[in-house]
């Protein structure tokens, strides 16, 4: 099991019911960002701060309530959570280039989160990515990806590996947009078979590729 994978209570069998893509698709022109794609600036992105704990707290509640089965953690296994591992989670996310949560928000509020963590020596593992769905259509899952690897490039991270169920097509069909594609072999393809979901794999260019 690669460093940074999810460890999971149980399995969480697939939906046949269609999870949300992150951001679903913009159509909208804009800023460059990854892979080449054009999006607007429709959000702010910032790094998690010790004081945003509840709201890390309610946007994973509310991320797994939307999607159930596209994270693999059950909705009252979240809910349980103690306010100190949420309390936890927060202040090693807000420093450091071992782990981060990015949140986006706009004029009413967060609207979405994605989790980053650094598999030495050079891959960034994504984990956890939502956006809400009145922010939808809009760029801002492209921004958080973005952004994180933004991160990753401060230490010098070479891809971004992220795991999606195989029964989340949009999904799969977002990220391959983004420029993702499919690892078929190897530990990372393999970790993800035993949960029925699919490993890919972005290359992190630096900014002058």
């Amino acid at each position: 099991m690669p460093a940074g994978w999810p460890i999971w209570p149980k399995r969480v069998p697939p939906s046949n019911s269609r999870a949300p893509r992150p951001d679903e698709r913009s159509r909208v022109p804009g800023a460059a960002t990854v892979a080449g794609v054009s999006t607007p600036p429709t959000a702010r992105i910032r790094r998690i701060q010790p004081g945003d704990w509840a709201t890390l707290r309610d946007l994973r509640i509310r991320s797994i309530a939307d999607a159930p089965h596209a994270f693999g953690q059950p909705l009252e296994e979240a809910r349980r959570r103690p306010e100190a591992e949420w309390r936890r989670s927060a202040r090693q996310s807000s420093h450091g280039d071992s782990r981060i949560w990015l949140l986006a928000e706009d004029a009413d509020g967060a609207v979405g989160l994605v989790q980053g963590r650094r598999r030495r020596p050079a891959t960034l593992l994504l984990f956890s990515m939502w956006v809400a769905p009145a922010a939808r259509r809009l760029g801002v899952g492209r921004q958080l990806i973005d952004h994180l690897e933004e991160w990753g490039r401060g230490w010098d991270a070479a891809d971004t590996i992220l795991w999606v169920f195989a029964a989340n097509t949009d999904a799969l069909e977002f990220y391959r947009d983004l420029g993702f594609e499919t690892v078929r072999h190897g530990q990372d393809a393999e970790s993800g078979a035993r949960f029925a979901a699919i490993a890919m794999r972005h290359e992190i260019h630096s900014p002058a590729d």
